[in-house]
């Protein structure tokens, strides 16, 4: 099912991230709740990969997400100072401390209704909610 998100209603639907569970792109009923090409944090789903692109499957994609987001926690705690966005050509990316975590590209966006760019931004600001809460040292 596709769902149109804005930066409001991600806010406004994930508002409680260390509770519920938390997922970057919109699902709703039972493939919601499942756990398929969902990306990971100390078995919290953060996010779940929806769209196929530049051949690669959604499990591939949340595959490769997850590796770096493995090599990314092993830098520490996550502030929301540490993700950044940034274009890279017609898409954009979020970064962590520097490092790659995922590409908006063409494919998702229009999955989405939005650009590249304006995706990045939604899912950072999203990643920015959610990833200092569950990193922290405890």
């Amino acid at each position: 099912m596709k769902i149109k998100m804005t930066q409001r209603s991600i806010t406004k639907k994930w508002a409680a991230p260390a509770v519920g569970l938390l997922m970057l792109t919109a699902g709703v009923g039972a493939h919601a709740a499942s756990n398929d090409n969902a990306v990971f944090i100390g078995g919290t789903p953060i996010m779940r990969v929806r769209v196929a692109a530049a051949g690669y499957s959604p499990d591939q994609r949340a595959t490769a997400i997850q590796a770096r987001l493995n090599r990314i926690l092993a830098h520490g705690p996550i502030y929301p100072s540490d993700i950044t966005v940034s274009p890279f050509g017609d898409e954009a990316v979020v970064r962590i401390k520097g490092h790659l975590l995922f590409t908006a590209d063409m494919a998702t966006a229009r999955y989405n209704e939005a650009t590249p760019m304006e995706l990045a931004n939604m899912w950072a600001e999203h990643m920015r909610a959610v990833l200092p809460g569950l990193t922290a040292a405890k």
